[in-house]
């Protein structure tokens, strides 16, 4: 970098766009698949909020004629989506701190794209509360 100074004096300009990017994706603290694509995301939000809009989300994804299992403690769906049995699991970790974990089968084999597409759709969710 030529002009270090320059960078050091625009970076106040700057860090504003860099806390508004990441305020944004903000509440996603970790995303993994486990073994067994296993779906796994933690989340910065309360189990509280996290719950009711899992619930609403997995009736939405649900196949029509259908309705999902819910179970409140421990928190666990079960529901059939696109020809997938489908297992969301929402646990409260901490206050604001909640994982959520996605698992799909399909003809006796796992399936990570639905596994994946619920998990997308329960964030895509989430970012809206």
């Amino acid at each position: 970098m030529k002009h270090p100074l320059l960078f050091l004096a625009l970076a106040p300009l700057f860090s504003g766009c860099f806390l508004a990017a990441a305020a944004g994706a903000g509440f996603i603290l970790s995303q993994q698949v486990l073994p067994n694509d296993v779906h796994v995301t933690q989340v910065a939000l309360d189990v509280e909020k996290v719950w009711p809009s899992v619930k609403e989300t997995a009736g939405i994804w649900q196949e029509p004629g259908s309705e999902p299992t819910v179970q409140d403690f421990p928190r666990t769906i079960h529901a059939k989506v696109d020809g997938a049995k489908v297992t969301i699991e929402v646990e409260a970790i901490d206050v604001d701190r909640t994982t959520i974990r996605v698992s799909a089968e399909k003809y006796l084999t796992k399936d990570n794209a639905t596994a994946e597409q619920v998990m997308s759709g329960i964030l895509e969710r989430l970012k809206k509360l």
